[in-house]
């Protein structure tokens, strides 16, 4: 199952304008594909919007639990909000719409 996770933070919690604090952040950014290993979860890829002070991940695992599991060890909750959304590949999603559609046309008929 695909799963969307959106990190978010205030500028002031903003590891970006400090040095020390960047270094440190980037290391648990980096560690975040180890750790989802450890975890049977797969991060299929990441976006970040700097000035925005937002961060996505879409990661493939089982359930949520294993993916707020990863995010719990990897540390980055201490410094984020984190939001786990289950989401649809988009060919999935309108696949899915289609059959819907063509289901309540034969009962229509």
């Amino acid at each position: 199952m695909l799963f969307m996770v959106e990190l978010n933070h205030g500028p002031e919690s903003c590891v970006a304008g400090r040095p020390h604090a960047s270094e440190n952040y980037a290391k648990l950014l980096v560690g975040l594909h180890e750790t989802a290993a450890e975890h049977s979860v797969d991060v299929v890829g990441g976006w970040a919007f700097p000035v925005g002070h937002k961060l996505w991940y879409v990661v493939k695992a089982e359930e949520s639990q294993t993916v707020a599991d990863v995010f719990f060890a990897a540390g980055l909750h201490k410094l984020n909000t984190i939001q786990i959304h289950p989401v649809l590949e988009h060919d999935a999603f309108t696949g899915w719409i289609m059959d819907s559609a063509d289901q309540t046309t034969k009962r229509a008929i």
